[in-house]
């Protein structure tokens, strides 16, 4: 079903989008609320100095960072005010003025500039009304067309609508929170599995048999099975817990991506937008040093620093580690984004080669028209 403000978008399937990645959200912090409740269930309540101190670190931490997030955010990017000399940041501010009546958001966040190379774009805040969207100056580096840089924008005007950086926030607490219960709960696990008992337990048979075979070697046994099998636990759960949170996250970044689609009623520009900033980035390969510096503001970067595919994603090989890599990313791959953006469009959008094509043309042009100038 087209939409008929925009008749190049199928709005049915930004609904579809929409409401699958709310469902993806809600389902990811149930999951972490159903871990973590069922760990209390079983566990109780350790409360000993150390998880107090790790309670602070671990849920304090991020509410605070959460509520002081734009200043904290602005210092650690070193944003700034537009210039209203620089003509890219002028362009930049129109664009956000054009597209920001169309978001009913009920003021417009700031709009700053970060002096960081790399071509990203990011917004934070801990509400809509105390919210800024940024892009850095190595965005304006990058050949984007007014339709495209509009399109990035609108993505981080989107998370501001959506209030994504409190959501995020919200899965890293509530994933420390299970961290700490489950620490707490580590001797509890020790203990029922490794301590002989009556109901003979299938560790504590195995601990059995070394006992009665090597009595001097049975309690270093016991106790170095009892370290690795607690160490396991934990570090499955940890895997979860990581799991959900980039699940959570990757599912705000294609919600974002379709309520852009839908402000811009453009999908494919927000498509090639990605593939040029992708290309620069290829191009650029020792910028990525960046990567360490810009790693925590992830979620809220407009384009995740993907590493290039090291194996054929035609084998089984390939496909595994493409998948292992994926699933911990905060952004969904690019090739995911632009067929969610394509199914968004009811048509296919242009691919890189199409773009470079356009390109030659237009320089082709432009000598053209130059000797023809010169001739006269």
């Amino acid at each position: 079903m087209k939409n008929n403000n925009f008749p190049n978008v199928d709005q049915r399937a930004i609904d579809s989008q929409l409401r699958a990645n709310w469902f993806r959200t809600i389902l990811g912090l149930v999951s972490l609320a159903a871990l973590g409740a069922a760990t209390f269930a079983l566990l109780g309540l350790n409360i000993t100095i150390a998880s107090v101190i790790l309670g602070l670190f671990t849920v304090v931490l991020p509410l605070f960072s959460w509520y002081n997030s734009a200043k904290l955010v602005k210092r650690l990017m070193k944003c700034e005010a537009p210039n209203s000399l620089n003509p890219d940041h002028r362009r930049l501010v129109r664009l956000v003025k054009e597209i920001y009546p169309k978001t009913g958001l009920s003021k417009m966040p700031d709009v700053l500039v970060s002096p960081v190379p790399m071509p990203n774009a990011f917004a934070t805040g801990r509400s809509p009304s105390n919210s800024f969207i940024a892009c850095t100056e190595g965005l304006f580096a990058v050949d984007l067309t007014d339709e495209e840089l509009k399109a990035v924008l609108a993505h981080e005007l989107a998370h501001v609508k959506s209030r994504d950086v409190a959501i995020t926030s919200l899965t890293a607490t509530m994933g420390s929170l299970f961290a700490i219960l489950l620490a707490g709960g580590m001797p509890w696990i020790f203990s029922a599995a490794f301590v002989s008992s009556k109901d003979g337990l299938l560790v504590d048979k195995l601990s059995d048999k070394v006992k009665k075979g090597k009595k001097n070697f049975a309690a270093p046994a016991v106790g170095f099975a009892g370290f690795f099998f607690t160490l396991l636990v934990f570090a499955v759960v940890s895997f979860f817990t990581k799991f959900v949170t980039f699940f959570v996250s990757r599912s705000r970044e294609s919600a974002a991506d379709a309520l852009a689609a839908q402000w811009t009623g453009n999908p494919c520009a927000l498509a090639t937008a990605l593939q040029k900033i992708n290309d620069w980035v290829n191009r650029n390969r020792l910028l990525l040093q960046l990567k360490i510096m810009m790693g925590g503001l992830a979620p809220m970067l407009f384009f995740g620093l993907h590493e290039d595919e090291d194996h054929d994603p035609k084998t089984v090989s390939g496909k595994i580690s493409r998948w292992w890599r994926e699933i911990g990313e905060n952004h969904p791959p690019i090739p995911t984004r632009i067929k969610e953006l394509e199914a968004m469009a009811g048509a296919s959008c242009p691919t890189m080669d199409d773009i470079k094509k356009q390109r030659t043309a237009a320089l082709n042009r432009l000598f053209r028209n130059g000797r023809r100038v010169n001739d006269e």
